[in-house]
């Protein structure tokens, strides 16, 4: 077996194990510790939780570096790359788990404190499933584009394109994917159709200079000449979440904010 393929079999065990572990835990916290032993019978799957995440994120990286000096040796073999869409959907499937279980950790933040202390948070695993995805996006991409790998259903990305149509067409949710969290402009240039206020919005959400806002967009006068957008001019005159656009870029500014903690 090789190296590669033995962090991806080493990897999926681990994250079943958390996952495991991690349900057990939100369901202990979901009904209550127990008054006499406040931490119930969980001490097994803290441990397993808490212990497993220096390793995780190290067998995380080394494989990234792996898969990368292979790549032109896996894209040839079909073999290859199914078992590295296996291991995706696998990181999909763990993505979906972490984030359930911080969700868990928010409602229930006293009893989690309780039980692994101020000096560990369970967001972690969230940020580091996040860092991996940033990291290999291009590889998620391919593997989308040319294996079938899904895209989790709770994906801030999936239908994307569809929700943002009122106010440009002409991109992909992956094309808006990498424009969002590698700073790729969009092909083509959509013609933004929106009010350029909500234009701005986005671009103050996710952190884009107006330079990127216009390398990606093409803004028009209402008689259709073309105009650039400028944040001073087209800025906000409300609180940002009174723009629809708001509730629409929300969700992806969240993982943005998640990777970069």
């Amino acid at each position: 077996m090789t190296r590669r393929s033995e962090l991806m079999k080493t990897i999926r065990n681990m994250t079943a194990a958390v996952a495991d572990a991690m349900a057990a835990v939100s369901l202990f916290v979901g009904r209550g510790a127990d008054e006499n032993e406040p931490l119930g019978g969980c001490r097994f799957e803290r441990d397993i939780i808490r212990d497993s995440y220096r390793p995780l994120k190290q067998n995380y990286f080394e494989l990234l570096d792996n898969i990368r000096e292979d790549w032109n040796t896996i894209v040839q073999n079909d073999l290859l790359l199914d078992e590295l869409k296996v291991f995706l959907e696998a990181c999909n499937r763990f993505h979906t788990v972490a984030s359930e279980f911080e969700e868990t950790a928010e409602a229930h933040d006293q009893e989690i404190e309780d039980l692994f202390g101020e000096d560990w948070r369970p967001i972690e695993y969230l940020i580091l499933i996040c860092s991996w995805e940033k990291e290999a996006d291009a590889i998620y991409m391919y593997c989308r584009r040319n294996c079938g790998l899904g895209i989790r259903l709770d994906d801030p990305f999936r239908g994307i394109a569809s929700r943002l149509r009122r106010f440009f067409t002409g991109a992909t949710d992956d094309d808006i994917r990498e424009f969002v969290m590698n700073g790729v402009s969009l092909a083509g240039r959509p013609r933004w159709i929106g009010d350029k206020n909500q234009a701005v919005v986005m671009g103050m959400m996710l952190g884009k200079s107006c330079k990127e806002m216009n390398d990606s967009f093409v803004f028009t006068r209402t008689n259709g000449t073309p105009i650039p957008l400028n944040y001073s001019q087209h800025g906000p005159r409300l609180e940002l979440n009174q723009y629809e656009i708001f509730g629409i870029i929300r969700p992806i500014q969240d993982v943005t904010s998640k990777k970069s903690d």
